[in-house]
């Protein structure tokens, strides 16, 4: 993927009404009519994919059939892509062959499935749930339910990475635990956590009866010989056939391996009664089944097991070159303060320590960064929203486009005195 091309950003954003609330959008409308001195903006924010999506996946929406276009009837998704998502999961996240899980088609992206849950389970206002810190913005949705969030700290110096130590710990502080979240391939790191970590996790929610949330939006971008911790496989074998004393609901984005995000596919997997009542009762609160010619072709693809898999090795080969590359680009300091990057996700986090005091945090470094080089980055808390989120001194940088992008976007920062 290369930069935008002109005048991309000009059709998504130009308006006569303020295209959304993010800072960064403003910032971004501002460098672009002055008439973006730095250069085409480079977009390495919230994930921003508009190419690279697999050709076969696109040739397949040309083929889908004209009754795909309408309203589908299941709320389950397509069948015939339900039927294909659930043999991909069971068999890519090693899940036992049992009738204790039924599997959905989110055709609404994940963020909405994972509120419908918390509808559905209706914590007690005020109740909190536990989530590892830095952590994606499962507050965006939690928070204006009555949920407040309490987070698992880390160290930067360890990677980021929780312990089951710390988990067991931060737990035991909260008297009122409404959900706990496990994000096992991890949003903002890209680690992949340990299965004594995830374990902790699961323990936690099966012991304090907290529904619990599996959040893999990421499950399918480590390579599958480095056998990466299945949540929703640890989940049932320790369940071993009976029934959950606890609600759960586990997401897995597709389009985030596939450079789809636009398509909002997904899979949800639940035990099948809830399930039943999230998709049927819950989910036509407020949508009815559409897009089903994304769905169609989607089923086209997943079918294509070895067109797939080389896909995704492709990408995954990619994105180690492009980490390395760019982890040498932006520096570092070493110690308390590295580079922060892992197999599990598309980003990379980088310190601006040494720019802290001049631009006052995370916010003023990110705006910086626009202005003085026409690169947008996220915090690394990469929150869809508005938001007051602890400092941790770091900035999250997508790794999605093509090296040279991403060589341009840091000699650009370097340029601009950001880096180092």
């Amino acid at each position: 993927m290369n930069t935008p091309a002109p005048g991309l950003l000009h059709r998504l954003t130009a308006d006569a009404v303020r295209p959304n609330h993010l800072p960064d959008v403003d910032w971004l409308l501002e460098y672009l009519a002055v008439g973006s001195p730095h250069g085409e903006p480079i977009m390495l924010s919230l994930g921003e994919t508009w190419g690279d999506t697999p050709p076969q996946l696109l040739q397949a929406l040309r083929r889908a059939p004209a009754d795909a276009h309408g309203y589908q009837i299941s709320m389950y998704g397509l069948p015939r892509l339900r039927r294909v998502i659930k043999e991909y999961v069971a068999s890519t996240q090693r899940l036992p062959d049992a009738n204790t899980w039924e599997a959905a088609v989110s055709w609404t992206g994940t963020r909405s499935t994972m509120r419908d849950f918390a509808l559905l389970t209706r914590p007690n206002p005020g109740s909190q749930a536990l989530a590892v810190a830095p952590a994606w913005d499962y507050a965006g949705f939690l928070e204006p339910l009555g949920l407040r969030m309490a987070y698992v700290d880390t160290q930067a110096a360890h990677g980021f990475l929780p312990t089951a130590e710390t988990i067991r710990a931060r737990a035991s502080q909260v008297t009122d635990l409404g959900m706990v979240i496990v994000n096992a391939q991890h949003n903002p790191t890209g680690a992949s956590w340990s299965r004594d970590v995830v374990e902790s996790l699961i323990d936690v929610a099966l012991e304090r009866g907290a529904p619990l949330l599996i959040d893999d939006a990421y499950y399918g971008f480590p390579a599958p010989d480095s056998h990466p911790v299945s949540a929703v496989e640890l989940l049932l074998r320790r369940l071993n056939g009976a029934p959950s004393p606890v609600p759960w609901l586990a997401v897995r984005s597709l389009g985030k391996q596939f450079q789809c995000n636009g398509w909002a596919i997904g899979a949800v997997l639940a035990e099948p009664g809830f399930l039943d009542t999230l998709v049927n009762d819950i989910r036509p609160q407020h949508t009815f089944n559409s897009g089903g010619v994304a769905q169609w072709a989607m089923a086209e693809w997943l079918e294509d097991r070895a067109a797939v898999e080389g896909y995704l090795a492709a990408r995954r080969e990619a994105l180690a070159v492009k980490q390395k590359v760019v982890a040498d680009l932006v520096g570092g300091e070493d110690g308390d303060t590295p580079v922060v990057y892992g197999p599990a996700a598309p980003y990379l986090l980088y310190p601006f320590g040494k720019s802290a005091a001049a631009y006052g945090g995370a916010l003023g470094y990110l705006q910086a960064a626009v202005r003085e080089a026409g690169v947008v980055l996220s915090d690394a808390w990469p929150l869809a929203r508005v938001a007051h989120v602890p400092e941790s001194g770091y900035v999250r940088m997508y790794l999605g486009p093509d090296l040279q992008v991403l060589k341009e976007a840091c000699a650009r920062l370097e340029r601009a005195g950001l880096l180092g």
